[in-house]
């Protein structure tokens, strides 16, 4: 019975010892309770370590430096504000530049491409910019000694890409409305910062498809349905091969032979082009 009282005691003492002023107060207080018979030498040395050890861990978790929140806005500011520096700036012209938002039919698509959507799209614009962006991501992940032996299949992967940016821009059109008419409620719930983030991505992808078409002699004023034909088009007469006799061909297809030569010098240079422009896009979103 003593010895359950001395425990009960020990652990009251410990787990109360907040009445006491100090750590040196409630070791008095353990000294009177010893010499009071209340606990036994053992029972008093243990306590005594256990204070001493407490201690110790109250003087080490004192000394660690902490984070002074209210000396550190400033500084944190400043990273905030070098971060904004970086983000490309959203103007109205900028938006006008990513083109008209369509949902493409399939008066859009040559047949051979309606085929490499299959049948299980029907007409779902969202499955077809599925599958056009694995083809696309598929064919410009290749090497640039692939790119210069299949530039037909290069080229095709440039139509994809115009239907995979319209699917962007199309499933990405809420955020442009909200931020033309700057229709955003304060504070948490705000959904500015989400459109903007949204916005700058296809100003990063419109890039690309700029480069892209430049490289075939269109721009962006280039209606997408017709970039889609003549990419699709010419990527299938490239991969026709070279077998015909030139002395047999007419003057306006000799002429057209020239021009794809020098399509296919270019591909490797369209690539690497493309490359950067995604690696620069990368880097902007790590920014933010």
């Amino acid at each position: 019975m003593k010895k359950v009282m001395s425990s009960l005691l020990i652990s009251l003492f410990i787990c109360f010892g907040a009445w006491a002023k100090s750590l040196e107060q409630k070791k008095v207080e353990l000294k009177k309770i010893y010499e009071a018979g209340g606990i036994t030498k053992s029972e008093y040395n243990k306590a005594q370590d256990f204070l001493e050890n407490f201690e110790e861990k109250t003087k080490e978790k004192k000394s660690k430096p902490t984070f002074d929140l209210s000396n550190n806005k400033s500084k944190i500011k400043s990273i905030l504000k070098k971060k904004d520096k970086y983000k490309e700036k959203i103007t109205l012209k900028k938006i006008e530049e990513l083109g008209q938002i369509i949902k493409f039919d399939d008066t859009y698509f040559p047949d051979g491409m309606i085929k490499v959507f299959g049948k299980g799209c029907n007409n779902s614009f969202k499955c077809k910019a599925q599958k056009a962006g694995g083809y696309m991501a598929k064919t410009f992940s290749r090497s640039k000694s692939y790119g210069q032996k299949n530039p037909g299949g290069m080229i095709k992967a440039m139509a994809m890409f115009e239907v995979f940016y319209a699917s962007k821009l199309w499933y990405s059109r809420k955020s442009i409305e909200r931020y033309k008419e700057n229709n955003y409620k304060e504070g948490f719930f705000s959904k500015k910062k989400k459109d903007e983030n949204e916005i700058r991505s296809l100003f990063g992808i419109n890039k690309g498809r700029k480069s892209m078409r430049e490289a075939l002699g269109m721009n962006l004023e280039t209606p997408s349905k017709e970039a889609i034909k003549k990419f699709w088009l010419l990527g299938q007469f490239l991969e026709l091969g070279t077998g015909v006799n030139n002395k047999k061909l007419a003057k306006d297809l000799k002429e057209r032979q020239k021009l794809l030569e020098t399509y296919r010098t270019e591909i490797g240079s369209l690539k690497k082009k493309l490359q950067n422009d995604l690696d620069t896009e990368e880097n902007e979103k790590s920014v933010e």
